[in-house]
């Protein structure tokens, strides 16, 4: 699940290229990203949005979540967050011990790492389990080729080694158990 919602968004060049690798390993994948995230702004006082079901679908049967999320003013970008937000307000609920593994990429140096700190901080507060590894891509528009694969090899062998940990997590958990209490 990510990136902006810009078409060309190079979080959603590498979640195209992490869902590939998945793939790749014999994992069945859904993405979400771009129309799929557009969702009216979290109001209680409104009836949940047709793209919060679709989006609690895809995650409730799910043994482990990518999340690929740009940075935004060092924060979260308020689309996946609103998505998050919705989909928390829905039962069952896919959150408790579900694996995720942060991922970001960006033109700065820092490659979107700043933003996973309150990642880290609200999924664990939903009781999901961010991986204590993540993957960012610094300088990704000369990092990232068109399909979304790193071209600097200390960025490949991060993102192998976060992707086999959190495969070897999701696998240990199986499926996440959910939590249908009110």
């Amino acid at each position: 699940m990510g990136g902006s919602l810009r078409a060309d968004s190079l979080n959603r060049r590498l979640l195209r290229h992490l869902s590939r690798l998945l793939e790749g390993r014999g994992h069945g994948v859904i993405q979400v990203e771009g129309d799929a995230l557009r969702i009216p702004l979290y109001d209680a006082d409104l009836p949940v949005p047709d793209q919060a079901k679709s989006l609690l679908d895809s995650l409730a049967w799910a043994q482990g979540l990518v999340l690929v999320s740009p940075e935004y003013n060092a924060g979260i970008p308020p689309h996946l967050k609103n998505a998050v937000d919705w989909v928390s307000t829905l039962k069952p609920s896919p959150w408790p011990n579900l694996p995720v593994l942060l991922c970001s990429a960006s033109p700065g140096a820092f490659g979107g790492s700043r933003a996973m700190i309150s990642w880290r901080a609200s999924l664990a507060n939903l009781g999901a389990i961010p991986l204590p590894v993540s993957v960012s891509i610094p300088h990704a528009d000369k990092n990232l080729g068109e399909d979304g694969t790193p071209s600097d090899p200390r960025s490949q062998a991060s993102l192998q080694s976060a992707l086999d940990a959190f495969l070897d997590l999701a696998m240990k958990l199986g499926t996440h158990s959910h939590s249908y209490s009110e």
